[in-house]
């Protein structure tokens, strides 16, 4: 097997011309740098210079070797130093929803060079997979998917509201909803609705919460994107059911209407996910930090 400081040795004796000023490039003695280029032609099985009084010339084999192994040794020694890897921006891998990241968690990251990140989008199941297989360092989840290698910390609890188009006109007073929801009911199922997908999973948990029964209406819309059905209710699509984080400040611009704020909440958490082995992680902790949760 050929030694990679034979390579060095020749590079340099090849560029320099003799093996005493080779030598001195590579801190070694003028000894130890002819024994490299020996043992490199006795194990190529070729001569790679004529031995001249005064100088190394090459041959035509040292020559095309020149040209396969330069590069490569040149790619090799601009490698950093250890002082210069310490200097190496800190790299987080970061699977989560998209909404969530780009409505609430982009605008806590730092600016600046000392960290690099990697953003993957996905549903929970996969990003709990993405997690425990090591390809990302974090997962943000929207529920805990139990698995004993993982720790979940919370991040945030999200409240859900039934929002409308800007222009919509409630039939309905606010004494009577808060007297008897009912009437609100009825008058929502005649209502185009717009869902995240076609079972209607937030809409459905939140009409059992509020309603205290099963939802029993097919969806106008299917879009599995809480931003677009944010837009579609804002252009008068119909009414949805969307977590607070989203549509506070459409509501205060009156891009939406509120229809209810429910005063029995209706919530969900979001976690921040990782593995046991890696919680005191500086991944972990930063992104903790930067998302104001402290241990």
């Amino acid at each position: 097997m050929v030694n990679l400081e034979w390579y060095r040795s020749f590079v340099e004796v090849y560029r320099m011309g003799t093996v005493s000023s080779a030598a001195e490039v590579l801190h070694l003695t003028q000894p130890a740098v002819s024994q490299h280029i020996a043992a490199l032609e006795s194990t190529l099985g070729i001569s790679l210079f004529e031995r001249m009084p005064r100088r190394m010339l090459p041959t035509e084999a040292g020559k095309r070797l020149y040209t396969c192994v330069a590069a490569a040794i040149e790619t090799l020694e601009s490698i950093p130093t250890k002082a210069g890897l310490a200097d190496t921006p800190l790299v987080i891998r970061l699977g989560t929803p998209t909404e969530f990241f780009s409505e609430y968690v982009l605008e806590r990251l730092p600016p600046g060079r000392e960290t690099l990140f990697t953003v993957q989008f996905g549903l929970v199941q996969d990003l709990i997979e993405q997690l425990l297989a090591d390809r990302i360092d974090c997962a943000i989840a929207t529920q805990k998917i139990s698995k004993p290698e993982l720790e979940y910390q919370l991040i945030f609890e999200e409240s859900f509201w039934l929002v409308a188009p800007p222009t919509s006109k409630i039939p309905i007073s606010q004494d009577v909803m808060q007297a008897d929801l009912t009437s609100l009911e009825k008058w929502l199922k005649l209502q185009a609705w717009i869902a995240y997908s076609e079972d209607l999973p937030i809409i459905r948990r939140f009409w059992r919460v509020i309603f205290g029964r099963r939802l029993d209406v097919n969806p106008q819309w299917v879009i599995p994107d809480l931003r677009s059905i944010r837009e579609a209710i804002a252009q008068g699509l119909g009414y949805s059911v969307l977590p607070d984080y989203l549509c506070t400040e459409w509501i205060g611009d009156r891009r939406l209407t509120l229809i209810l704020k429910p005063t029995k909440a209706v919530t969900n958490s979001i976690w921040l996910a990782y593995r046991k082995s890696e919680r005191q992680s500086q991944q972990v902790t930063l992104l903790l930090d930067w998302l104001g949760v402290h241990r």
